[in-house]
């Protein structure tokens, strides 16, 4: 729709070029602010294909996903170039789409001759989660990492859960992106009876049983140890941060009232919403970054995401402020780099964001489902994210992350009265900057986490509908 639009001024600017007035042609700025225009159209033109790049990105690795669930292996392998490579956990390399296809069939326990589909009561689930993703400069390839979630099993014989992490290449060929190469980093495979926190260090060789009867095309290139060992994928963005930049803050120009000026002003519209767009893909990919840090027990990393004065909020703990002092407040959920058997896998999902109309601030609820392992105990998680964000000349920060715990539990017991942990409250030891911010308890008690958006459809707030329900 946006190069529609930016080819459509292109257009008609030129046919204006053609018919102006010979009064316009007089003045001595015309040709000047001409060029000016066809310069920023083509800027803007540029910057679509960048957005769009990012959504085509998204798109390709979920379809994956949604391929492996269902037993479509052969249309996974048609996503990856011709001698598209994945490297699958330390089993080894995998090269070509013949034999993507007969890998990723043989792990997912489907037929290499029945064609598309699973026998009954297979159940393949890879969930494709938190993108963040970086387009080269030249717009021709990226990379991009994951967290992938699977749920594996067969009716009444066995169920597991698994957990990797992904950092993908992609190459866009004749404007079509495809996965160049897969890196799964298989972090576990869980029995559901016990779950992730019951596993046993891994000794010796642990390739899976796949890789013994269908061997890799080439070694793996390291060498690592599953859960409850720790070991943190390599970053493609650790120190490059042009995922998440995007347009300073928005600044109006007068234009004048001519031909040329309304033209001038349209674009100028047009280049607003283009950037908020660009905004909303970097403050994406910086929620994601704060997360995969998370994951890691990366605080200062995950720090540094924060605005100078930005703030950190966590349930019931108080209120951390500043870089230096959200870094120690992070500390709460574990020691800096974590250690052998923590699992700290915080998903973030579901965004709904709205930036500014100057594009210098922005608001975002998210949701965390949270996986996680303590003292040899599983745990779940879940909460609301409701944060706001800053421009800092066209690099996005967080300025006020709030995490609202919706509950905590036990995995073996569950949701039931004793598998029921509540919210900490401040730490003494490691005390915050101020008290939290709203008292309130998590589940079974309920509490409704105030929306910074009004009703997409009636437009109508949501105050109302939280007093009445919050009254005790």
């Amino acid at each position: 729709m946006l190069k529609k639009t930016l080819h459509l001024f292109a257009f008609t600017a030129t046919v204006f070029q053609l018919g102006i007035s010979d009064a316009v042609h007089a003045q001595a700025d015309a040709t000047e602010r001409f060029a000016a225009l066809q310069t920023r159209l083509a800027a803007l033109d540029a910057e679509t294909t960048h957005v769009e790049d990012q959504t085509q990105i998204q798109r390709l690795q979920r379809a994956f996903g949604y391929y492996l669930d269902k037993g479509y292996f052969g249309e996974a392998a048609d996503l990856f170039t011709e001698q598209g490579r994945v490297q699958y956990g330390v089993d080894g390399v995998y090269i070509g789409k013949a034999r993507i296809r007969e890998l990723f069939t043989r792990h997912g326990g489907g037929s290499m001759n029945a064609g598309p589909g699973f026998a009954f009561g297979r159940i393949n689930m890879h969930m494709q989660l938190q993108p963040m993703i970086t387009v080269a400069a030249d717009g021709n390839t990226a990379q991009g990492r994951w967290r992938e979630w699977a749920l594996l099993g067969q009716y009444e014989v066995e169920a597991q859960w698994g957990d990797a992490t992904l950092e993908n290449s992609y190459v866009k060929e004749d404007g079509v992106w495809k996965i160049a190469e897969m890196r799964i980093y298989t972090n576990f495979i869980a029995p559901y009876q016990g779950g992730w926190a019951a596993l046993k260090p891994v000794t010796g060789d642990w390739q899976s049983a796949v890789s013994k009867e269908f061997p890799a095309d080439a070694p793996a290139p390291e060498a690592y140890q599953p859960f409850p060992a720790v070991h943190v994928p390599p970053y493609h963005f650790r120190q490059d941060r042009s995922a998440i930049q995007s347009g300073a803050p928005i600044t109006a120009t007068a234009r004048a009232d001519d031909a040329l000026g309304k033209l001038e002003a349209k674009a100028d519209e047009h280049a607003n919403k283009l950037a908020r767009v660009h905004s909303l893909r970097a403050i994406e990919n910086l929620q994601a970054m704060y997360g995969f840090f998370l994951d890691e027990g990366q605080w200062a990393d995950a720090a540094s995401l924060f605005s100078d004065d930005g703030s950190w909020e966590f349930g019931q703990s108080g209120v951390y402020k500043g870089k230096a002092s959200i870094e120690h407040g992070l500390e709460l959920l574990g020691p800096e780099g974590l250690e052998a058997g923590l699992l700290n896998n915080f998903i973030m999902l579901q965004p709904i964001i709205h930036v500014s109309d100057d594009n210098s601030t922005a608001k975002a609820r998210w949701r965390s489902d949270v996986m996680l392992a303590r003292n040899g105990k599983g745990q779940w998680g879940g909460g609301v994210y409701e944060n706001e964000y800053l421009n800092d000349n066209g690099t996005w920060k967080i300025s006020k992350q709030h995490y609202w715990v919706t509950f905590w539990h036990d995995y073996d017991k569950g949701l039931s009265g004793d598998g029921i942990i509540p919210a900490a409250s401040p730490s003494m030891t490691n005390p915050p900057d101020a008290p939290p911010t709203v008292v309130y308890e998590s589940f079974p008690n309920t509490y409704i986490v105030p929306f910074h958006f009004e009703h997409p459809v009636t437009g109508r707030p949501h105050d109302d509908l939280i007093k009445r329900d919050q009254q005790p």
